[in-house]
């Protein structure tokens, strides 16, 4: 009888684990290659297909697929916020804290986690986006990760570089992606002092939205209308969420905002961004002047004097530890102040057009 129920013991922990492992699959400590997260990406997809939908927008300019998934109801809200990750090619902690906390709210819904209890209700009225590899062929060349791209390796291996591959920041053209969106200020980003060919960062582009995955990801935005955007980037443990020239128009929301994000994360407070040479073309900066919506621009894990990212095995230390309630906080905010938000972009809308 013992024996029997020890064995029986036995096979519900074996049990609870492999169940655990299937609703659990973002991979912690190790390196978050391309092909690892698309494939947790299609794998969510599949087995949370009552509340994942997913949708490609685009390719890479090395014909990687741009993917993104709505999580919400069956039926689309008309109210919905944006989260990006991975814009800048060695910033993959990026990815993986969106995947992460995707994962864990799936879990969270499905009552398989109680990290995020109201999980469900705020898809009662608002739609969760997921763009968690914007830049996979940068992702790819920061990680020497050659395969299905070989053809590419000669122009990469020839343009400016700056210390090694690891540090690699810009696209597979050698273009910032976060210094080429069209705000307005792609004449002044920089000052004159960034590359002025491609390289593995600072280099601009000849023109605004010279990318394709930025004219990709404009072309999204402006037909979805997020109520807010995020962008995850690394490092320094603060928010970028507001500037000189869009700050006004929010009325004290984008400061309430970002004052929510900073309780539960207890990053450093920085304030409003004055300088477009230094602020300028990011895709939250985008959302801002074009659209008339919050965007912000989120800095994970600690400053330090190394550009290259922290190793993959300190993730949950550096980032996850701090930062795993800052997306239900944009979510929980957008939610409660969706009407609020759509009003200040209506009004930018018309004062556009009038003007």
């Amino acid at each position: 009888m013992i024996k029997s129920l020890f064995f029986a013991f036995i096979l519900l922990n074996v049990f609870c684990l492999f169940s655990q492992d299937i609703s659990y699959v973002i991979e912690d400590d190790e390196k978050y290659k391309c092909s690892m997260i698309l494939e947790d990406l299609d794998y969510l997809s599949k087995k949370y297909d009552n509340y994942v939908f997913p949708m490609q927008i685009g390719y890479s300019e090395f014909g990687i697929p741009l993917k993104v998934v709505r999580i919400g109801r069956k039926q689309k809200s008309k109210y919905s916020i944006l989260m990006v990750g991975n814009i800048h090619a060695r910033e993959d902690y990026s990815s993986k804290l969106v995947m992460k906390f995707m994962n864990l709210y799936l879990m969270s819904i499905n009552g398989e986690s109680n990290l995020y209890p109201n999980a469900k209700l705020y898809l009662d009225s608002l739609d969760i986006y997921i763009f968690p590899l914007a830049n996979p062929d940068g992702l790819k060349i920061a990680h020497e990760d050659w395969e299905g791209i070989e053809k590419h390796r000669y122009d990469v291996c020839n343009m400016i570089i700056k210390e090694t591959f690891a540090e690699w920041k810009a696209n597979g053209k050698g273009i910032d992606l976060n210094d080429s969106f069209d705000d307005g200020n792609h004449h002044v980003k920089h000052g004159g002092k960034g590359e002025e060919t491609p390289a593995s960062e600072d280099f601009k582009g000849n023109y605004p939205a010279e990318p394709i995955e930025t004219q990709y990801i404009q072309k999204f935005v402006q037909s979805l209308r997020p109520l807010m955007t995020i962008s995850y980037h690394t490092k320094g443990d603060l928010v970028y969420w507001a500037d000189a020239k869009t700050h006004e128009m929010f009325d004290g929301l984008d400061t309430e905002i970002n004052n929510k994000v900073l309780e539960v994360s207890g990053f450093e407070e920085v304030g409003v961004s004055q300088n477009p040479e230094t602020y300028g073309c990011g895709l939250e900066n985008y959302v801002r002047a074009k659209m008339g919506l919050p965007g912000s621009c989120v800095e994970l894990s600690k400053s330090d004097n190394n550009r290259k990212q922290y190793a993959d095995s300190l993730f949950n230390k550096l980032v996850w530890s701090k930062s795993k309630q800052i997306p239900m906080v944009y979510i929980k905010e957008v939610f409660l102040r969706k009407k609020k938000i759509l009003s200040i972009s209506k009004s930018f809308t018309l004062n556009k057009s009038e003007n």
